[in-house]
């Protein structure tokens, strides 16, 4: 604050009339009312958490009379009755830079220091009646009273009609309280668009529009809906959507993160997906589904490899530069926050400043984790079984091994267990911790589950912070409706589906998202629901979308990871993408993915630049507009254009234009077909393979390589390439193809008139095969030069040559006659003159990219690409 403004000089003058006051409440002999009224307070407010009954930072407490004024809980004497500046107390509070600040984070008010001040001065009279410790104590204790940690209780639903879903009257009964009314239902075409992506994350098939339109037309509307839900939940696509959100919540990834020399790849990784979406689409119970990825080696089918890699939920996280402490920390923060809620991993160097965690429990837990180990043999390299002796855990004092403290047993949360529930016996424990988390009288799991299930399909859940049910978070205003859809949960034996369908099926979820303006007024968040929220697609969901618009969506369930990332054209759906933990690609930060080194309670949702240049640039898009473009033309062949931009709006908005729509796209065709013919070709540098054809004018056959990644352009994402063979291109040169059928061609192509110099070389480095041989050809066929290169470098000099807008000039590296060790270097200059004076020198080299460049689509492609970008499109509403 400027020391010279208003409220500086106000507040100069209001501290001498307080002191004032205080002083001449001292000299009226009011000492204890001082302290009750200004420094208890004071204390229990701002002290008490880190120096009271559960927690004494350097040994001093503040909660008890005779260690505040004789000291004896510290060395230090902390009061000096008459003299506060001599006061230890006292000094702290001043934040002076050279001594420690109290409290550490935010300095007291100038009144409240005034207040112990002229406490100390008077005497610091503490009178004996004060309990400060008892109350410092209810205080701690107040987490009993915490809506989370209460039993859940059934709300009383006999009074609800028969036929009516308890969702609807509860919340029914909070919007009428506000003067509010439910949204009318969704139109159909909405809805079912609604319930694709909420329960398979891939929009509907254009025939289950139609169906919902026919059922409409004959009054089965109610019946068809019900029907289809239970037929995307039975779908093998719902565990691939719902398996991801957990994969979330897993911390799931392919490699290790930065592991020094080791391998960092988790070989197997991808089989703990496996059994995500497998137990998902089987509806395996979600006490199970719990049990089973802590414990699977205790459980029924402990000899089988693929139940064993539910236990990757604990193996597959960071590994720490191998630090078994940081380890077994992830672990209980995964455990905790992941399947209860309780953000245990704070309480690892102290106790835990608000919820009812003492370090204790933390190593408690410790224990657990530490008596257990990772075998990476069969029968599967993801689990993890009790070491032969368990260890006993002590506290780690601040957190350090090397200060130990006491030695503790290993047990579950102290809050969440009876006073009789006895320690963990059973080898490791984790079978007992496991059946502790998954035990239905346990007030969090089902409580926290119940909420993830609500905030995906709602865009936002009961609790704000789904992995936080601690004393700070305050009570739902749905609290009735959390608890009766938990009960509901446990009652049907946790089915995840059960829960699911009962609140995809309830007249609330199925509300319309439009804007009310009277609602808004009264409840500007739509924390009430008075209207279902608009949800955006979610990067996997956009991504799949685009996939299943051109037609090219590999629907197949399950399978290893596949680098979506460095291959454009993968057309895996996004749920299989390879996860690199140290090295998550720019592709999946720009698009809200989160952080795979811990566990992610929600996925934050940003709008930024980044993400609309992708959509507009980059090659994914741009290719999947063009395949699309290129099947209306096929189904639309010798039509109207109109034709063409009816099926593009099917196929990827899945609706007919209105008429302003149609004339606006149909217009846009034409206009961009007849600017597009005046075009000459995009300039620059190809990247494919084929062969020549022999005789006077030999004729390159081009193809552009169909996979590009990693610094190359090749035939797939592995080498040697089924058909191609090892033929691919690089920054400095390549491999040639396994016959002079698939030769390697770098291809430059210009966009206006020109003359040109070429220079460069081809090498090749080793004693074995034949070489290679280089041959430059322009695309009329005119052979510029033709070398060959056998454990040597060979320079290239093909001279000048003229050539018009639309014409290249082909690189063409083949194997000769032995196909082996055929790697070669190579470097083209390519000097381009324009009306005299020179253009661009284009190098091969600084040139290269292993992304394709960008192309001009066409009209067709323009249009659906366009419509890829809309609202329309990215929004399930």
């Amino acid at each position: 604050m400027d020391r010279s403004s208003p409220q500086s000089q106000a507040s100069t003058k209001i501290i001498p009339l307080l002191l004032t006051v205080v002083f001449a409440a001292t000299a009226s002999g009011d000492d204890a009312e001082l302290f009750e009224r200004h420094v208890r307070p004071l204390l229990l407010e701002k002290c008490i958490e880190c120096h009271g009954p559960q927690k004494q930072e350097n040994g001093i407490r503040l909660d008890r009379r005779n260690d505040v004024l004789q000291g004896t809980a510290s060395d230090q004497s902390l009061i000096k009755p008459g003299a506060p500046e001599e006061s230890r107390l006292f000094q702290v509070l001043q934040h002076s830079e050279d001594d420690i600040s109290m409290p550490p984070t935010t300095k007291l008010e100038d009144s409240q220091i005034e207040y112990v001040r002229a406490w100390i001065q008077s005497g610091a009279v503490w009178p004996e009646t004060s309990d400060l410790e008892g109350e410092a104590r209810r205080r701690a204790e107040r987490w009993r009273e915490h809506w989370a940690f209460q039993p859940v209780v059934k709300p009383d639903t006999s009074a609800i009609p028969a036929g009516r879903n308890p969702i609807d009257e509860l919340i029914g009964a909070k919007l009428s309280a506000a003067g509010l009314k439910p949204s009318a239902p969704a139109a159909p075409a909405r809805l079912v668009r609604r319930l694709s992506f909420a329960l398979t994350g891939l929009p509907p098939e254009s025939s289950d529009l139609q169906a919902a339109q026919v059922a409409v037309q004959q009054g089965r509307w109610d019946a068809w809906r019900t029907e289809y839900a239970d037929r995307l939940l039975a779908s093998p696509h719902f565990g691939e959507r719902w398996g991801r959100y957990w994969l979330d919540t897993a911390r799931y990834s392919d490699t290790k993160g930065y592991v020094f020399q080791e391998d960092r790849e988790y070989a197997e990784a991808w089989r703990y997906r496996e059994w995500v979406i497998r137990s998902l689409n089987a509806d395996m119970p979600y006490d199970e589904f719990l049990r089973r990825q802590l414990a699977a080696d205790r459980l029924p089918g402990s000899d089988d490899p693929a139940q064993l890699a539910a236990m990757g939920f604990l193996t597959l996280g960071r590994r720490f530069l191998n630090n078994p402490h940081d380890i077994i920390d992830d672990r209980i923060d995964l455990v905790s926050r992941g399947m209860l809620g309780l953000t245990a991993a704070c309480a690892r160097c102290h106790d835990h400043k608000y919820d009812p965690i003492p370090a204790a429990d933390y190593y408690s837990l410790y224990g657990v984790f530490a008596s257990s180990e990772e075998p990476k043999n069969e029968p599967s390299p993801l689990r993890m079984v009790d070491r032969e002796k368990p260890v006993e855990p002590v506290i780690f004092l601040r957190g350090s091994p090397g200060n130990r403290g006491d030695q503790v047993p290993r047990r579950f949360f102290t809050a969440l267990s009876k006073p009789e529930t006895p320690n963990f016996t059973d080898g490791s424990g984790r079978l007992e911790l496991a059946n502790a988390i998954a035990d239905s009288s346990n007030p969090l799991t089902g409580r926290v589950a119940v909420n993830r299930v609500w905030m995906h399909l709602f865009g936002r859940g009961f609790v704000d912070t789904p992995s936080d049910f601690g004393v700070r978070t305050e009570r739902p205003i749905h609290h009735e409706l959390i608890d009766y859809l938990t009960s509901y949960f446990v009652d049907h034996q946790w089915s995840t589906k059960a829960l699911i369908r009962h609140i995809v099926l309830s007249e609330t979820w199925q509300q319309d998202s439009a804007r009310r303006p009277d609602a808004e007024k009264v409840d500007p968040e739509n924390r009430l629901l008075s209207r279902m929220n608009r949800q955006r697609l979610d990067f996997e969901a956009f991504r799949d979308s685009v996939l299943v618009a051109s037609g090219k969506l590999d629907r197949t369930i399950g399978g290893k990871s596949a680098d979506i990332a460095a291959d454009p054209n993968n057309p895996r759906r996004t749920v299989y993408a390879r996860i690199d933990r140290q090295n998550l690609p720019g592709l999946f930060r720009t698009f809200d993915y989160p952080n795979p080194d811990a566990h992610a309670p929600l996925r934050f949702e940003t709008t930024v630049p980044q993400q609309a240049l992708y959509q507009m640039n980059n090659a994914f898009l741009m290719n999947r507009a063009t395949e699309l473009a290129d099947a209306v033309r096929a189904t639309t062949a010798g039509q109207e254009p109109e034709a063409a931009v009816r099926e593009t709006f099917l196929r990827t908005l899945q609706r007919l234009p209105d008429a302003e729509e149609l004339n606006a796209a149909s217009e846009f065709l034409r206009q961009t077909d007849n600017d597009q013919k005046s075009l000459g070709p995009l300039p620059g540098w190809s990247y494919g393979f084929g062969s020549v054809a022999d005789g006077a004018t030999p004729a390159t056959k081009f193809t552009a390589f169909p996979w590009s990644g990693e610094g190359r352009w090749q035939g797939g994402p592995t080498l040697p390439d089924p058909k191609l063979g090892w033929a691919s291109l690089n920054k400095t040169g390549g491999h040639t193809g396994n016959n002079p059928d698939y030769c390697s061609i770098r291809r430059w192509t210009t966009d206006v008139d020109c003359r040109v110099i070429i220079n460069g070389a081809v090498g090749h480095a080793n004693e074995s095969g034949d070489g290679v041989r280089l041959r430059v050809i322009t695309s009329d066929g005119k052979v510029l030069s033709d070398v060959v290169a056998f454990n040597q470098t060979t320079p290239l000099a093909a001279g000048t040559v003229e050539l018009k807008a639309g014409m290249g000039i082909d690189f063409v590296v083949d194997c000769r006659g032995d196909t082996s060790h055929d790697s070669f270097t190579a470097k083209a200059l390519i000097t381009q003159i324009v009306g005299g004076s020179v253009q661009r020198v284009w190098d091969s080299e600084k040139d290269f990219r292993d992304q394709p460049s960008a192309s001009r689509l066409d009209a067709g492609a323009q249009l659906a690409q366009t419509l890829l970008l809309t609202n329309e499109f990215l929004f399930i509403d």
